[in-house]
């Protein structure tokens, strides 16, 4: 453990904490001094470390989740339904605002009960749209496009009202698309794809993207925690380096030791070709400016995007959850 530093002493719960962000979080936190506890809905021991684990098996419940808070000072809330490609649900907007609305209320609501006083929210890019043509600050007046994206910039709200109703100090940080070991979705396939040699059609894709490194994301996470906003903040993050989609795929070839094969294909002939919003998710650009976070806590993305990337390679070259998209 390193030397203690602002954050030892601290109790601090982690929703979500056994997720892709929420075990590396964790670890950090724990190796920052740190008294940590983390929610899952399962329960058992918790898989990092020197974490004690509580279970909150329905995060409507008021029981477990008044549980969970006692004796916190901050909360770290990771835990959401998060975007997904084959929507199942009959009103996806009712099941977004269920888990990621409803279920952030009730945590504030007892978590200011209990004398919680900060509470940083995961929020994402999608809370204001799907593409820009100049980098999004955060005075951009958001247009969320999708359910999932609507319903993260009502916990927004949520989260915003409670430094006004409860005196809280608390965060929403916007994140783009974060990647690293134990990713999952698009950018897994897009891993499997070129470990496969699989030849793709964006080699004329000249389009730009903010991208956020998972050691980068608990990095921000850890400045925001040391460095707590009065009243109520909203903050991009991203590793600061943006790429066109034609440059991450040649850049995850070098990665896992495999060439890329790009083919020139006209993005305009891709546009008709594809579904839409499909088309905006891989064409289009959507990039961030994340300086006010550095300026109001002195965040530096510590990692490279090559060194997130060979992370993510190694990862997925070594496991299970990796092998399995090939």
């Amino acid at each position: 453990m390193r030397e203690p530093g602002p954050l030892a002493r601290r109790a601090i719960l982690v929703t979500g904490s056994t997720g892709f962000i929420g075990q590396p979080l964790c670890r950090e936190l724990v190796e920052a001094g740190a008294t940590v506890r983390g929610g899952s809905r399962t329960g058992g021991p918790h898989p990092v470390a020197g974490v004690e684990r509580v279970r909150v098996p329905d995060p409507l419940d008021r029981r477990s989740v008044r549980a969970s808070v006692a004796g916190i000072d901050a909360i770290v809330h990771l835990a959401a339904r998060v975007h997904v490609m084959r929507e199942s649900a009959a009103d996806p907007l009712a099941e977004f605002r269920r888990a990621n609305v409803e279920a952030t209320a009730i945590l504030v609501e007892e978590a200011a009960a209990a004398g919680v006083r900060e509470i940083v929210l995961a929020s994402t890019v999608k809370a204001v749209g799907e593409g820009n043509s100049a980098a999004w600050t955060e005075e951009v007046v958001p247009a969320p496009t999708d359910p999932y994206g609507i319903s993260k910039l009502e916990a927004e709200f949520v989260v915003r009202d409670a430094a006004q109703r409860y005196g809280m100090q608390t965060c929403a940080l916007r994140l783009p698309v974060v990647y690293g070991p134990g990713v999952k979705g698009n950018m897994l396939r897009l891993f499997a794809l070129v470990d496969r040699g699989v030849p793709l059609p964006f080699g004329s894709v000249a389009n730009s993207r903010s991208l956020l490194y998972v050691g980068n994301l608990v990095a921000a996470l850890h400045s925001v925690l040391e460095h707590p906003p009065d009243g109520a903040e909203t903050f991009f993050v991203s590793d600061g380096r943006d790429l066109s989609l034609a440059t991450l795929i040649r850049m995850i070839g070098e990665a896992l030791g495999r060439p890329a094969r790009l083919l020139p294909v006209p993005p305009r002939l891709l546009e008709l070709a594809l579904p839409r919003a499909e088309s905006v998710r891989l064409i289009g650009s959507l990039t961030v400016n994340g300086s006010r976070l550095s300026r109001r806590t002195g965040y530096r993305a510590p990692h490279p995007v090559e060194q997130g990337l060979r992370a993510t390679a190694e990862w997925y070259r070594s496991t299970p959850g990796g092998r399995s998209a090939r």
